[in-house]
């Protein structure tokens, strides 16, 4: 993989701030979709009374493909929304922090987002009493390699649609990495949910294969995994140690009109070895991309940075190995 990749994959932050209280339920990446989508669709429907099915711009609308019914689950919804406050109260005049990662085609839709993000300040935020919120400022994360973000200016569009996106600078691989779960993972194998003593080397590479070929569909200069044989080749010796919790919890989904049970692994990794350097450009686009279920909601969103030698799991419990995935391939995505 090259130094330097060109990928239109961008972070976005919107910062709100409060004019109602809001509580926020547990990993609220879902009730931000929710709001998200329905702002989206005021701004962006020319036939307000029109079904999708039925209107006849639906071919050049983006409101379809991003939150109507789709094959092959979420994994090919083009965004991951990042809520920065993962639950809690917050009184009149807080500031929300999302942060909103684009993919692909839906970063030229920029302008039109933001027009979103500011009405859904305006319908408020929650289903039975919408706590309403102003938006405050709109920045984008110019360079992917360090916290350095510009404003977007929302309220003109033409200057928000000229943003330009930095190339991806992958550094170089360290000996040793921490990688740190900031949501739950939520992984399975043959249908069975993998418990903190089942993850392996071999699942967490499926995983995130799985993720690479599925963002691939929308990002076409994003190169794919070696094939399975070179990919898994000395997968069991890739984690080095692991510090992990399973968490339930849940959330509120109004398309079902039910409580959805949300859980994950939770915790940290320590990962070296040969296998390391071979899929550290892959591992560290991850940071954007997530793993497992979920994602667009913000699971699976980890952070990975080279581990000193004094940085080790305070205890190595031993790994149950799981049941062996078989007639499967890496290239395969759920």
């Amino acid at each position: 993989m090259t130094e330097a990749l060109f990928l239109p994959l961008a972070r976005y932050r919107a910062l709100y701030e409060t004019l109602d209280a809001v509580r926020l339920p547990d990993y609220p990446g879902s009730t931000w979709r929710g709001a998200f989508g329905h702002a989206f669709k005021e701004v962006a429907c020319a036939y307000p009374g029109l079904r999708c099915t039925g209107c006849p711009d639906s071919d050049q609308c983006p409101y379809p493909p991003l939150f109507e019914s789709i094959d092959g689950g979420d994994a090919r919804r083009p965004y991951v929304f990042e809520p920065q406050a993962y639950s809690g109260y917050f009184p009149p005049g807080a500031i929300l922090t999302l942060d909103l990662v684009l993919l692909g085609w839906l970063n030229d839709w920029l302008p039109l987002l933001a027009a979103a993000l500011q009405r859904l300040g305006e319908r408020g935020l929650g289903q039975r009493e919408p706590a309403h919120l102003r938006l405050a400022d709109f920045q984008c994360q110019i360079d992917p390699n360090q916290e350095h973000w510009i404003p977007v200016p929302f309220a003109d569009q033409d200057e928000a649609a000229g943003q330009t996106l930095q190339p991806f600078r992958i550094p170089p691989a360290p000996a040793r990495a921490r990688l740190d779960l900031l949501t739950p993972l939520k992984l399975k194998s043959r249908g069975v949910l993998i418990q903190p003593d089942m993850l392996g080397g071999r699942e967490l590479l499926i995983a995130l294969a799985r993720r690479i070929e599925a963002c691939a569909s929308v990002l076409d200069t994003l190169p794919l995994t070696p094939e399975p044989d070179q990919w898994f080749q000395g997968c069991e010796t890739l984690i080095e140690g692991r510090e992990l919790a399973w968490l339930d919890t849940h959330h509120y989904s109004s398309r079902q009109q039910e409580a959805i049970k949300l859980g994950g692994l939770t915790g940290r990794l320590w990962l070296g070895g040969p296998v390391l350097a071979r899929i550290w450009p892959w591992l560290w686009l991850g940071q954007w991309l997530h793993l497992g279920s979920s994602t667009t909601i913000g699971l699976g969103r980890y952070v990975v940075r080279a581990a000193a030698d004094s940085d080790r799991p305070r205890s190595r419990s031993p790994r149950r190995e799981g049941v062996p995935i078989k007639n499967r391939s890496a290239r395969r995505v759920d």
